[in-house]
Formats: structure tokens, C-alpha cells, sequence
């Protein structure tokens, strides 16, 4: 694929760009039938499967653990799937009582996930039994962690006249509360969990450091954070945006884990970021008519006072449940020293220690605006990271120099990181199907699920 190396002098950032009108293409063979699998492959030898999931909604990142995947039916749906990972074909489904399943998260033989509307569930994995559910509230639209047997779930919780979120620790196996603290607000995405600890940040900008055995408020900062935070070994990695002359820009920084203050004055990366404008939706791939239209489907003629979104539109532009549900802002991964994410047309791979072994790729084409989120968060392999776009591309990079591995357009939006098990990268798009690419290489694994693992926490 060709590309244009600029500045790649010893001791300086290499540059590059990425044009996305030259991608290989992807043509996703017609479907006869949902659920059944089809087979494809792609010009340069690869190969592959995709089915279709009953509804065109958006699918979120699948779940994987041995041999199988889990997947939502989307933003909506009452269904929830696991499918042969192998073959794409149906291992069990279940019909939920509330609508709208989120990505899943599978340990220790269950898999829990929540539907926006308004419960938590928890299933064995290998069959779909329901081993607990619980009504927690309206909406739920961010995801479930689980870490040493215990879930964690953030819900609205009406009481005494006021709509305040909380966060819930509950035993995996029984649904037994152990703790809750109060919060700000729903979070980006999910709980991030890291040892001792469970860090999250709020849909305002708010940002909490909490002790998992009892739920004690370590620290929090309104520190204006767009993303859940990455845990690395000696600090926290997120991104966070800041205002100037008229121009709104979103930067990766690190934190200390124990007190919450900024380790960096100025960001490892910045870009402008007009993607996080009150009314832009927060660049999750999804226009704002669908928005509107997948809120109205579920009986949202307007958002909700519980989801707060006069401030989460004010902070990061999202103003619907759907947004919000979808909404993962530039959360950035990390491995071997490395920081990599992805903001706006932008991908960054920066080593901490050796300046001159960091790089950034601009792309060019496409049929996004020059101001628009084009990527979704990476999830890394063991040498490469992998990215789907919001105009449906397929991307491999080496994480240490850029190198391209593949580039495909499937033109089917993807608004949801991939996951990465076995040699294959899967991925839900935004109008109900689910792809299998059959990279040919072992190094597409061990990025099981959204955040990589079951804590959200996937880093070395």
C-alpha cells in the first residue's frame, strides 16, 4: 500500500499517511438468510465469514472465550447470541425481558451484560442459562466488568426526588449486593478494573478512583476526561479535552494511580476534536438521525432526566441513550512501552521511553469530514494493532513502526472496537451484521472482548 514517510530522522517522530481510497475491497456476498453464516474472500487471499443478526442494528464488540462468541443483538433487541466462533454458526440464543444488550464480558464460565432497558444479566457460558438478573434502572448504557468474582455495573438509582448514579458491586455467581457508591453520572463505556482498584470516568468529565473491596472514594477529579481510562503499570493513561480560541482539542495524558494528578503539563498527543461538540454525537460512528430514530424505537420521544445529558452533550456531544450506549470517545491501549489510540483521522503509536521509535499516521480519503472521529478505539494483537473505521474499514498497523499490515473497505459503518482471538478479528457493524476476518497470522489474539479482557484493562 503506498504511503508517504515524512520527518523520520533519528530522534524524531516519523510521519506518514494512510490513504483510505486505496484499500483493498471487502464485498460482504449477499445473505440469503440471518443467522446463517456465508463465506468470502478477499482479493489478496484471505478469508472469512459474515451472518446477518435479526434487526439492522448496530452490534457491539463480541466476546470471546472458548470457541465461542457473544454478541448482543444490538441497540433495541431483545435477543442475546453466542455463536460458533469458528463457523459463525448458532450455539445458543436467548430472548431478554428488557431491550438493547450491551457487549459482554465472559470469566470463570459466565458471561454478563446488561440491556439499556434496564437489567443486568449473568449466564453460564456454555449454555445460556440464566443463572441471575436484576432491574436496576432506566437507561443502563454502559457496560458490566467482572474481577475476582464480583460484577460491577453502573445504574441510575431514583430515590428522595433526585436521579443519582451509583456504582454496584455484586457477587458474579449469586447477584448478591456487596457495596454501591454514589457517582457523578454514567460512565464512558464501562468500569475499568486494575488490581485493588476500579477507575471510571463519567459521561461530565468527572473521574473516580474507587477501592474494590468496599467501594471507598480513593480520589476524583473534574478533570474534564473523554474516555475510560487505561491502567499501565505506574499511571493512568486517558484523554481529555480542553477549549481555545473557539477550538475544542482532545489530548492523551497520564495520572498518578494514588492521588489523581496529572503527570504530564502538556499532552503526549493533541488534536482538535470537533467530534466532541455539544450536538456532534461524540464521533461514535453512528448519525445523528439513527440516534434519534434507535431512541424513538425504544420509547425515547426525549432523553430520559435520568441519563443527564445536559451535561454529557455540554462535555463530549452526546445528547441520546443510543450515543451514549455506543459512545467510547479515543480511549488509548498500551503494551511494551507503548501508547497507541486513534483521534480523529489520526492513529498514534508513542514509545515513552525512545522518541525516536514513535510515529504518527495521518489518513487521507475516505468519506469522513477533515473533522470527524474516522476510527474506534485499537485493539492490539501481539505485534500489530487493529482498527475499524466509522466508514468500515479493516486496518492492521505494527505497533512499533506503522508498518501496514492490511487496509480493507468493507463500506459498511463499524461503530465498535474489534476483538481478536485465534487468528481472527471480529466486528459488528452498524447495521446488524457480524464479520469474521480470517487474518492468516496468530497474531490477531487475545483481545477477547471490548477493553481486551473482562476488567477493560487489557495492557502490559
Amino acid at each position: 500500500m503506498p504511503r508517504n514517510h515524512e520527518g523520520n530522522d533519528q530522534g524524531k517522530r516519523k510521519e506518514f499517511s494512510i490513504n483510505l481510497d486505496a484499500a483493498t475491497p471487502l464485498v460482504v456476498p449477499p445473505l440469503a438468510e440471518l443467522l446463517r453464516p456465508v463465506g468470502f474472500e478477499t482479493t489478496d487471499g484471505r478469508s472469512g465469514w459474515v451472518l446477518g443478526i435479526p434487526g439492522n442494528r448496530p452490534i457491539a464488540t463480541p466476546a470471546y472465550a472458548d470457541g465461542l462468541l457473544f454478541v448482543g443483538g444490538g441497540y433495541g433487541s431483545h435477543e442475546f447470541y453466542a455463536f460458533d466462533a469458528r463457523s459463525g454458526d448458532v450455539a445458543w440464543k436467548i430472548h431478554t425481558n428488557d431491550d438493547g444488550p450491551t457487549a459482554a464480558v465472559v470469566e470463570d464460565g459466565f458471561v454478563a451484560f446488561n440491556t439499556e432497558s434496564c437489567t443486568v444479566m449473568v449466564c453460564e457460558a456454555t449454555t445460556g442459562r440464566t443463572v441471575w438478573e436484576e432491574w436496576l434502572g432506566d437507561p443502563l448504557m454502559s457496560q458490566p466488568a467482572i474481577s475476582q468474582g464480583r460484577l460491577f455495573m453502573v445504574y441510575p438509582k431514583r430515590g428522595d426526588g433526585r436521579n443519582d448514579h451509583w456504582l454496584l458491586c455484586a457477587d458474579l455467581k449469586t447477584g448478591r449486593h456487596i457495596w454501591e457508591q454514589p457517582i457523578s453520572g454514567d460512565v464512558m463505556t464501562a468500569p475499568i478494573i486494575s488490581k485493588e482498584r476500579v477507575y471510571l470516568t463519567c459521561l461530565d468529565g468527572w473521574s473516580y478512583c474507587l477501592d474494590v473491596s468496599d467501594g471507598r472514594v480513593i480520589w476524583k477529579n473534574n478533570d474534564q476526561g473523554t474516555s475510560s481510562p487505561t491502567v499501565g503499570k505506574d499511571f493512568i493513561l486517558y484523554t481529555k479535552k480542553r477549549s481555545a480560541d473557539g477550538q475544542t482539542y482532545e489530548g492523551v495524558f497520564r495520572k498518578d494511580g494514588s492521588s489523581g494528578r496529572d503527570m504530564d503539563q502538556t499532552p503526549l498527543a493533541e488534536m482538535e476534536a470537533d467530534y466532541l461538540r455539544p450536538g456532534r454525537g461524540g464521533g461514535v460512528g453512528i448519525s445523528g438521525g439513527k440516534l434519534k430514530d434507535l431512541d424513538s424505537s425504544v420509547g425515547f420521544s426525549m432523553p430520559p432526566l435520568s441519563g443527564k445529558f445536559i451535561f454529557s452533550d455540554a462535555h463530549v456531544g452526546v445528547s441520546t441513550v443510543a450515543g451514549a450506549w455506543a459512545y467510547q470517545g479515543s480511549k488509548a491501549a498500551f503494551s511494551k512501552g507503548r501508547i497507541m489510540n486513534a483521534q480523529g483521522r489520526t492513529i498514534s503509536s508513542m514509545h515513552l521511553d525512545e522518541e525516536g521509535r514513535s510515529w504518527r499516521s495521518h489518513t487521507t480519503g475516505g468519506r469522513s469530514g477533515a473533522k470527524d472521529q474516522v476510527f474506534c478505539p485499537p485493539a492490539l494483537g501481539k505485534e500489530y494493532m487493529y482498527l475499524c473505521s466509522t466508514e468500515g474499514h479493516l486496518v492492521s498497523l505494527r505497533q512499533t513502526d506503522g508498518e501496514l499490515g492490511f487496509l480493507y473497505d468493507t463500506k459498511l459503518p463499524m461503530a465498535f472496537q474489534p476483538s481478536l482471538a485465534a487468528g481472527n478479528l471480529y466486528a459488528g457493524t452498524g447495521g446488524g451484521l457480524l464479520l469474521c476476518l480470517r487474518t492468516g497470522s496468530d497474531d490477531a489474539d487475545g483481545w477477547s472482548m471490548w477493553g481486551g479482557n473482562a476488567q477493560h484493562n487489557k495492557s502490559e
